[in-house]
């Protein structure tokens, strides 16, 4: 997030940031936000707040621990690396495997930015996908 945008949050006075706190429940009626209930991570205690917005401020830090011997390659913030560096646009080292949205390194971290690169990458695997179909036809003619 941008230094301006951080000092605008934190100076706005209806606002109030809750740093390194769980949200474990949402209640309301008809649709309608009333309150969450949230848990501290230093002290594990949980609080119910009257509330009618929520913004959650996630995806800053990779949650890519999963990919660690997958072969996949990441960047020194565990953020994956995808693209014309590696290989496709939004391809990883691996053939076939994308990465999209706030997890691959250098993207725009906006919820828009990911849904267009989830459109992107469907027609990159059917590509994908026929090129396998081709390879494996030639394979097969030429072994007949």
């Amino acid at each position: 997030m941008s230094r301006y945008l951080v000092e605008r949050i934190t100076a706005t006075p209806n606002i109030e940031i809750l740093t390194e706190t769980t949200v474990t429940a949402l209640d309301g009626q008809d649709g309608i936000l009333e309150a969450i209930r949230c848990r501290s991570h230093r002290s594990g205690d949980e609080s119910k707040l009257a509330i009618r917005h929520l913004f959650l401020f996630i995806g800053a830090d990779p949650n890519t621990d999963w990919l660690s011997r997958s072969g996949v390659m990441l960047d020194d913030k565990g953020f994956v690396r995808a693209g014309t560096d590696i290989h496709k646009p939004l391809e990883t080292n691996l053939p076939g495997v994308f990465a999209i949205g706030d997890v691959r390194s250098g993207s725009v971290k906006r919820v828009a930015a990911g849904v267009g690169e989830g459109a992107q990458v469907v027609a990159a695997l059917h590509a994908f996908l026929a090129e396998l179909e081709r390879t494996a036809l030639t394979a097969n003619t030429r072994r007949q």
